[in-house]
């Protein structure tokens, strides 16, 4: 049987989901602000428990691994490593950017998904929709806030998230510029797309590792991270 979990912590967002047989089976999805690590246990027992699934019959799992909130996707990967320890799970990273970019499959032309990065900076990567389907342009990055509009085109959707930073303004420079869709006003069920992407890539067997070898890609330094980078360089 072919069954897929699928985990997100990037957000203020709990999202976990399942696919099984290359189909949605069920997902839960709640905003948590900062308690990822008191609920995310019971709410992957949870969804287990009532699809009658056993964790041990389970060696799929497809984990969000960034850009995003940096403890947040710790947690995630932490919980992900010791939920697959003792256990034969090959575990897929998947882009937050990348997720992000589903909430505008619909659209025919280029996506741009964007997350606030704080210091007037946005992580942000390029896809191609056509179809219903979701393709990358280019990788991941971080860039500051005038750099990242001065790549936009009228005819872009930007699909943008603050990760619950209720006094973002990364993003005022877009308005009248392109058509943009704020996620927070679009609720994405994030780990249910985590696993959809899990069951995609099934017989790509290159894409998929160890649980131990799962990293979050933060693409900068923490906040603390970089002022003490400054303080030993001063």
């Amino acid at each position: 049987m072919s069954l897929v979990l699928g985990i997100d912590t990037s957000s203020t967002d709990l999202s976990v989901g399942l696919y099984r047989e290359g189909r949605p089976l069920a997902s839960f999805c709640r905003f948590i602000g900062n308690s990822h690590a008191e609920q995310i246990a019971a709410a992957i027992g949870s969804l287990l428990s009532i699809n009658d699934i056993d964790p041990a019959t389970l060696n799929r799992a497809a984990i969000a691994v960034g850009p995003g909130s940096f403890t947040g996707l710790r947690i995630g990967i932490a919980f992900l490593k010791g939920f697959c320890m003792g256990r034969d799970v090959r575990v897929l990273p998947v882009s937050s950017l990348l997720i992000l970019a589903y909430a505008a499959r619909c659209h025919h032309g280029r996506v741009i998904a964007a997350i606030d990065a704080r210091n007037d900076s946005v992580y942000w990567a390029s896809f191609n929709a056509s179809g219903g389907r979701i393709e990358r342009l280019c990788d991941d990055t971080v860039a500051p806030q005038e750099l990242f509009t001065a790549t936009l085109t009228s005819d872009d959707m930007v699909v943008t998230d603050t990760i619950g930073y209720k006094k973002s303004s990364v993003f005022s420079l877009l308005n009248g510029r392109c058509p943009v869709l704020p996620i927070e006003n679009h609720p994405l069920h994030r780990g249910l797309l985590c696993a959809a992407a899990g069951a995609a890539a099934l017989d790509d067997h290159s894409r998929w590792s160890d649980a131990v070898a799962i990293h979050p890609n933060y693409l900068r330094r923490s906040m603390p991270e970089e002022r003490l980078r400054k303080k030993a360089v001063s």
